[in-house]
């Protein structure tokens, strides 16, 4: 699953790839589990509500309802692995981006610990405060002398 951005620079893109590939198995994995769950229960609830109210002049054959109903099952057993893995996920972005943003050099301890909280307070905007602590990180590196 990598993401073409053709709008950001070289510098940031390289350090999404490398997101990117530590998250791959775990999302390759997680849309898998997605796919499978939605169709195991569409199938499951399909079946069952023709088994139960549309076929009444057949008898309900109980293998056949235990059948649907442990394919449901299993479909909502992966649906909550698949919402296990989410957050998961979510856990090592944020892991990623924090040691990120420790390794730096070209940024004071003051300016790392306003990008930790950024991090920490807003999860779901966590991938902009990246790319911004990023951007600053690329133009302190450019600029020849510090004054922070």
């Amino acid at each position: 699953m990598i993401i073409k951005i053709n709008n950001i620079p070289r510098f940031m893109q390289a350090e999404i790839e490398k997101l990117q590939s530590k998250l791959s198995p775990l999302l390759k994995k997680n849309m898998k589990y997605g796919f499978f769950s939605t169709v195991m229960i569409g199938f499951s609830i399909i079946n069952l509500f023709f088994l139960l109210f549309k076929n009444d002049s057949y008898p309900i054959s109980k293998i056949a309802l235990a059948i649907y109903a442990l394919v449901g099952a299993i479909g909502f057993a992966l649906l909550k692995e698949n919402k296990h893995n989410q957050k998961e996920i979510v856990k090592m972005r944020q892991k990623y981006m924090l040691e990120r943003m420790k390794e730096s050099n070209y940024l004071t301890d003051a300016r790392k610990i306003n990008y930790y909280k950024k991090v920490n307070e807003q999860p779901l905007s966590a991938m902009n405060v990246f790319l911004e602590f990023l951007a600053e990180e690329e133009q302190r590196k450019n600029q020849p002398f510090q004054n922070e």
